[in-house]
């Protein structure tokens, strides 16, 4: 759907409905974890080209059992294997919900402050044209636009 101007609003009782939603997904979802980045970094990954593979060691796992140390768990191999499929397909599913969340928070909050923009634009301009009042309402509006200063390094001469 092309982007055009939004003009929507989220009652209370839906922001509500939408929190009570993602409280019951999490509690759904209890085993879910959070890894660190290093541990992001250092767990391999199972892409599409890994999880063929894992499929194909599950299928020879069960079809050759002779071949499999008593180590190793097939059965939780493959409660893992499905528990990644199944939460694939949600992973997905959140994504795009939450691309398309944060593009409509995006693009509201940009229309908001273009509009933001504009009034201030405005105020400048009755200011500069002395309306009376307009200085004091721009300036505030100005505050957004102030940087903090920071002290100017002194030349550097380069050595004769």
């Amino acid at each position: 759907m092309p982007y055009t101007n939004i003009d929507a609003t989220v009652t209370d009782a839906q922001r509500t409905a939408v929190f009570t939603a993602i409280t019951q997904i999490e509690s759904n979802l209890g085993f879910l974890i959070n890894l660190t980045a290093q541990e992001r970094q250092a767990l391999p990954k199972m892409g599409s080209a890994s999880q063929s593979f894992v499929s194909k060691a599950l299928e020879i796992a069960a079809n050759n059992p002779q071949f499999i140390p008593p180590y190793v768990d097939v059965p939780a191999m493959q409660k893992d294997y499905d528990l990644a499929l199944r939460l694939q397909g949600i992973e997905m599913q959140l994504a795009s919900l939450y691309e398309k969340v944060s593009d409509t928070n995006l693009a509201v909050g940009s229309e908001a402050y273009v509009t933001g923009l504009t009034i201030y634009n405005s105020l400048k301009s009755a200011a500069k044209a002395s309306v009376p009042g307009a200085k004091a309402l721009a300036a505030e509006l100005a505050e957004r636009f102030a940087q903090a200063s920071e002290p100017t390094p002194p030349p550097v001469t380069k050595p004769v």
